[in-house]
């Protein structure tokens, strides 16, 4: 049984989901950079999107994130990364807020 294209596909799973998580980590932290914001903590969220839930394409990621804005305070809430159409291969970050 010849076992290269098994491997083959294998290894182009593993990039292609390498250089979604590293392009959505790249749009969050623009998004973070643009707004003077430190991440402190971000969490990749697959299935529990907030209320992104209903609204979040397959080529978009969701964070629930908590940063420290330019006056030491902290805040949280839901990132989605990329557009409906484009997915990640857009900058766009949308937030809401956790009050």
């Amino acid at each position: 049984m010849n076992m290269v294209p098994a491997i083959l596909v294998l290894s182009v799973v593993v990039l292609i989901i390498f250089l979604h998580r590293s392009r959505s980590r790249s749009v969050l932290g623009g998004w973070a950079a643009a707004n003077g914001f430190e991440i402190v903590r971000s969490d990749q969220r697959y299935f529990s999107r907030g209320p992104f839930f209903w609204t979040t394409s397959k080529g978009q990621t969701v964070y629930y994130v908590t940063v420290r804005d330019a006056q030491g305070g902290l805040r949280s809430g839901w990132v989605r990364c990329g557009s409906w159409w484009f997915g990640l291969w857009s900058d766009r970050a949308e937030v809401r807020w956790v009050e």
